[in-house]
């Protein structure tokens, strides 16, 4: 499972996506926010 975040470019979100990702995290994003997006995607699985 790969989870990605940092300074990425919206327009590389879709490739990030297509390449397997399984969330992607940009500037700004809350940790609330991502933990709790982790924890879904983790429970899903």
């Amino acid at each position: 499972m790969v989870i990605v975040g940092g300074v990425i470019p919206a327009q590389d979100y879709q490739y990030l996506f297509d390449a397997g990702a399984v969330a992607v995290f940009g500037p700004g994003t809350k940790i609330s926010e991502a933990a709790i997006s982790i924890l879904q995607v983790l429970l899903e699985d």
